[in-house]
């Protein structure tokens, strides 16, 4: 699914590690943002490191973002250290996550 956030950005919306793969080699996009918990086990953040280790050793050009709701700071370090550029706890302010995007 694609849609517009503002008129700066496309947005393609992908629900779990499956269909990221499949808007990954069909888009390529230069920046994601990735939640921790994703399906099959969304209180978890396995399934989302997983793609985080997907993406970056596929794609290693594209920049990560992780948005999660999992506060623990051992996932946010966790994340950094596996490559993500950068890390944002929910809710997210708009405004601060298209600084990032500037970048």
């Amino acid at each position: 699914m694609k849609w517009a956030l503002s008129q700066d950005y496309d947005v393609l919306l992908a629900e779990d590690r499956q269909s990221a793969s499949a808007v990954m080699k069909k888009d390529d996009p230069a920046v994601i943002t990735l939640d921790l918990g994703l399906p099959p086990h969304p209180a978890g953040v396995e399934e989302g490191f997983a793609v985080l280790d997907d993406i970056l050793s596929e794609y290693g050009q594209t920049k990560v973002i992780i948005i999660t709701g999992r506060g623990e700071k051992e996932h946010a370090m966790k994340a950094v250290e596996k490559g993500a550029y950068d890390f944002f706890y929910k809710p997210i302010q708009l405004d601060e996550l298209k600084v990032v995007l500037r970048r």
